[in-house]
C-alpha cells in the first residue's frame, strides 16, 4: 500500500515548512532586503495584495516586476488613482504600447474586468485599485492568475489589512524617512516578516524644471532659479 505521507510530500500543491522555495519562477523586485525576505522575489503568478496609502511609490517599488514583460503581453491599470503619463512609463522601461488603462464606475465592474484580463491570456500584469473585495473574488482572481501565468496587484486601503484573503502575497507599505518599511503578511512557500527597510525615493522633486529655468541675468549677475 502507497504511503499517505509520500503522496502529501509529492503534491505540487503542498509546501512544507522545512522546505525552502528555489528563486526560480520568481521575478526579483531588485530591493534586496525584500528579495531576501520573499526567498528571491514575486512569484510570476498569482494574486499579490498591497494595502497601503497613495503616492508612497506603490507602484514603483515593482518596477522591475513590471518590466519584466512576458514576450508580448500587455500590463493593465484599472481604476488607479491618477491618470498614467507616458513620460512616467519610459522612465520605467515600460512598452507604452503595451500598457492600457482603464477606469469603472465601481469595484464589481472593476472586479469582472480583472478576471476577464486574466482569463484573456494576454497580460503579464493587472494592478486593480479595489476599496471591498469579497473571498470568493479574491480566489477567482488568483486561479485566474495561476492558471494564466500572470500577475495581480491588488492595490486597497490600509483599513483593509485586517482581513485576511486568499492571497499568495500579502505585503503592507508604509514611508519612513529613507524609503519604505515592508511588512509581509502572508507569502506562499515562506513566512510572514516585519519590518523590512530599505532607501526608496518615491517623492519627486522639481530639480528638472529647476535646471530648466536656470537664467543668467548677465546686468545683475544674479542666478534665477525656481525653488
Amino acid at each position: 500500500m502507497t504511503d499517505p505521507h509520500s503522496l502529501i510530500d509529492k503534491h505540487p500543491g503542498i509546501w512544507r515548512a522545512n522546505r525552502h522555495p528555489s528563486g526560480r519562477d520568481r521575478f526579483e523586485t531588485g530591493h534586496t532586503p525584500l528579495d531576501n525576505a520573499l526567498n528571491g522575489g514575486i512569484s510570476t503568478s498569482g494574486l499579490v495584495r498591497i494595502c497601503s496609502a497613495s503616492g508612497i511609490g506603490e507602484v514603483s517599488v515593482f518596477s522591475r516586476v513590471l518590466q519584466a514583460h512576458r514576450q508580448h503581453k500587455l500590463v493593465m491599470f484599472i481604476n488607479a488613482p491618477g491618470r498614467l503619463q507616458g513620460d512616467w512609463l519610459t522612465r520605467r522601461q515600460l512598452c507604452c504600447e503595451q500598457v492600457f488603462q482603464l477606469s469603472t464606475p465601481n469595484d464589481q465592474e472593476a472586479l469582472w474586468a480583472a478576471e476577464q484580463c486574466l482569463k484573456s491570456a494576454s497580460c503579464h500584469a493587472v494592478l486593480l485599485w479595489c476599496s471591498a473585495i469579497h473571498l470568493k473574488q479574491a480566489r477567482r482572481l488568483h486561479v485566474a492568475a495561476t492558471s494564466n501565468d500572470a500577475l495581480i496587484f491588488l492595490y486597497m486601503p490600509e483599513t483593509a489589512r485586517h482581513t485576511a484573503l486568499p492571497v499568495s502575497l500579502d505585503l503592507q507599505l508604509t514611508p519612513t524617512e529613507e524609503g519604505l518599511c515592508v511588512r509581509i503578511k502572508k507569502q506562499l512557500g515562506g513566512w510572514p516578516v516585519d519590518d523590512i527597510r530599505f532607501a526608496f525615493s518615491y517623492v519627486p522633486t522639481n530639480a528638472p524644471i529647476s535646471r530648466i529655468m536656470e537664467t543668467d541675468n548677465t546686468d545683475t549677475g544674479v542666478l534665477r532659479t525656481v525653488s
